[in-house]
């Protein structure tokens, strides 16, 4: 593991002495950049993964020519984005690359003019400069070197798709106004998408730091100019990583991305903003002498098979897994999703596997498994093609009306995340009762059930003529309704698949 770490420390060193020999992409998010104004989005990025969503906002600074930024849903142009530097630049380059999905006719940006400023992210912009992208091509554009802290980047069209918009890269290469930054403290509180952070200097000059998630320990190896880069390791779960941090020239924010292990290839977001001057106590504080050993609790073994539910073979792929504290990540080649984790309650396991209809399973952990300190457990997965059914859980109302309750949010936001994945997809909403009641008032319920469902899918965006509905009422029982337990599974909505 120490030979890993050296490699990585090399690799970003490497990485950052090449920057500074040329120009720099200001905006990279491993060179400190934020967005500050983001339009409509396709994929919401997740706040605590270790990766860059494709479709996300994120996608246009990975460096990644795989991901890339989508429009939302039922969203027009134009598409404003507000990129902030981590201080100022004189950029020379602009680059875009629109190497997007061909099997969506004209879904590239095609028209789009780029702003600058020093001012501030909402005004003081100069130098509207337009530009006409092609398809399928790396657009790189020479400009006269133009002084920058925000860069206003708005997409006015696309070559002619009517729903979607994509533009797969935004690079602003120039270089630093200042070559010797002014030398600002890391030292204090932090604010972050991880909860807090804090860092502090021992008596040697070291700085180091902890923070609340896991109880994660940071460490620095390297830094250069205002690029700081840390390991760091987490007492709860025994994760361990990287993260390179750029500090903004006001010592208000630290910005960049962090990853798992030595794997520099996948990684996410971190973006810090300082609260305090002054550092919280550590449990690493390096001016300790002794420090009380951490009680050694073993992990718990989680094996989860994953199989399609028509034909029982496996899914290969990668899974998450989550506690109450802490997320795992796991791959499988097998259909075999292992991982060791946390002891707690209970697991929750979300599957979004190509080409398989999304799932959430919540698995309690017994006594009985907390002790063998193993635990195992199946999940049948639906595949997305046409003329499948797929029952879609927890989609509930309140008692004989066709209230929606609160937890039916969740599941439906989900369908509609498939539903905008794939926008050819036309499907058929069944609603199904118990055989409690009138029969006829059943059919009606159950009609009256589908009919909210469908609206709040087309209030969100989703066009009415992909969406049928039908009212089967107590016809169709999946259960038997001779008692409580069974019969609620009968009161359901099943989505079938018309065309993909």
């Amino acid at each position: 593991m120490v030979q890993k770490f050296i490699l990585l420390i090399a690799f970003l060193c490497c990485s950052i002495i090449h920057s500074l020999a040329g120009s720099v992409n200001a905006t990279a998010l491993k060179n400190g950049c934020i967005i500050v104004q983001k339009p409509s989005t396709f994929f919401t990025a997740t706040a605590y993964s270790a990766k860059v969503n494709a479709w996300s906002v994120y996608g246009l600074q990975d460096q990644n020519p795989a991901t890339g930024w989508c429009s939302g849903a039922a969203s027009k142009a134009p598409y404003v984005f507000v990129f902030e530097l981590s201080e100022d630049f004189l950029i020379n380059k602009l680059v875009f690359n629109t190497f997007c999905q061909k099997e969506y006719t004209g879904i590239s940006a095609k028209d789009i003019k780029v702003e600058f400023s020093t001012t501030s992210a909402k005004t003081g912009y100069v130098s509207a400069s337009p530009f006409l992208l092609e398809e399928n091509k790396i657009n790189a554009f020479e400009i006269t070197g133009v002084k920058a802290r925000w860069i206003k980047l708005t997409i006015t069209s696309n070559h002619g798709n009517p729903q979607w918009t994509e533009l797969m890269e935004f690079e602003a290469w120039g270089d630093y106004v200042t070559k010797t930054p002014k030398s600002v403290s890391t030292n204090g509180v932090w604010n972050s998408n991880f909860d807090w952070v804090s860092l502090n200097t021992n008596s040697s000059g070291i700085i180091y730091g902890c923070y609340k998630w896991s109880r994660g320990e940071l460490y620095l190896k390297h830094v250069d100019r205002t690029s700081y880069t840390f390991t760091w390791k987490q007492v709860d779960d025994g994760q361990q990583g990287w993260c390179v941090l750029v500090m903004n020239k006001e010592g208000t924010k630290l910005n960049g991305i962090w990853g798992v292990n030595s794997d520099t290839t996948k990684f996410g977001c971190w973006e810090l903003t300082k609260t305090q001057n002054t550092a919280y106590a550590c449990p690493n504080d390096l001016t300790v002498v002794a420090k009380k050993e951490e009680p050694k609790i073993p992990p718990i073994n989680v094996m989860i098979e994953v199989v399609d539910v028509a034909t029982k073979k496996v899914v290969t792929g990668t899974i998450d897994i989550y506690t109450r504290k802490n997320y795992y990540s796991v791959v499988s080649a097998d259909g075999m999703y292992t991982a060791d984790i946390k002891p707690d309650s209970f697991i929750v396991v979300k599957t979004a596997l190509p080409n398989y209809y999304p799932t959430v399973d919540t698995f309690l952990l017994n006594d009985k498994e907390r002790k063998s300190l193993y635990t195992t457990h199946t999940i049948e997965v639906s595949k997305l093609a046409a003329g499948n059914s797929i029952l879609l859980n927890n989609i509930l109302f309140s008692r004989t009306s066709s209230v929606l309750l609160p937890s039916s949010l969740p599941p439906l936001n989900q369908l509609i995340a498939v539903l905008n994945q794939y926008p050819n997809m036309i499907i058929e909403l069944s609603g199904h009762t118990d055989n409690v009641g009138d029969t006829k008032q059943n059919v009606l319920l159950s009609q009256q059930r589908v009919a909210t469902v469908k609206n709040y899918l087309v209030e969100n965006g989703i066009s009415a003529d992909r969406i049928k509905t039908v009212g089967y009422g107590e016809k169709y029982p999946i259960a038997s309704n001779d008692g409580e337990q069974t019969r609620k599974f009968n009161r359901r909505v099943e989505m079938r698949i018309i065309k993909m």
